[in-house]
């Protein structure tokens, strides 16, 4: 059986891919990659591929093992901007975009950087609009009228003083400040 590789255009049977060191170990790879990227990756990796030749397979464990480490980091940097928080979802979308408009990219591509600012583009959007939704979430008002809970340990002693004591005239009585501290020894 002979198989094609979508993402470098090689041609081979199946038996000759798996006994292929590199070619296994990318495949090892890419498999391992977070959903949806296994499926976009293949076609990413095309883009490498020098004109009418096919991708080589250490290359390619090369550039696989680089897309590895890009999406296990969670986030995206791109120089002189504040990291992203970047899912493997927009890493996939970021290069489904660059597949798309292959016929105006400056093939083959050199690196990630392209890949990098996609989806650093896509991630800000996506960082936008989750602060707009929390913008727009409705604000609790307190009302009031509610009592003012108090985390103060003394504030229920405090309080049950107050009542004990409501009537007086606010100075303090000796003979029950003695009770108080004979109580605490």
């Amino acid at each position: 059986m002979k198989l094609i590789c979508p993402g470098c255009g090689a041609i081979a049977s199946a038996e000759s891919w798996v006994n292929d060191v590199h070619c296994r170990e990318t495949l090892l790879i890419i498999s391992r990659l977070p959903a949806p990227l296994p499926k976009t990756t293949l076609g990413y990796l095309s883009l490498f591929r020098p004109g009418q030749r096919a991708l080589g397979w250490k290359k390619a464990l090369r550039l696989a093992g680089e897309i590895e480490q890009l999406v296990c980091k969670n986030f995206v940097s791109v120089k002189g901007k504040v990291d992203r928080r970047c899912s493997p979802r927009i890493w996939a979308k970021a290069m489904e975009q660059m597949v798309e408009q292959r016929d105006g990219l400056d093939l083959p591509m050199p690196n990630h950087r392209y890949l990098k600012k996609v989806a650093y583009d896509m991630a800000d959007k996506a960082d936008y609009k989750q602060e707009q939704r929390q913008h727009a979430a409705p604000v609790r008002r307190v009302r009031t009228s509610d009592p003012v809970v108090s985390h103060d340990p003394l504030a229920k002693i405090k309080e049950e003083w107050d009542k004990a004591h409501q009537g007086d005239d606010g100075k303090l009585d000796l003979t029950e400040l003695t009770g108080v501290v004979k109580g605490m020894e």
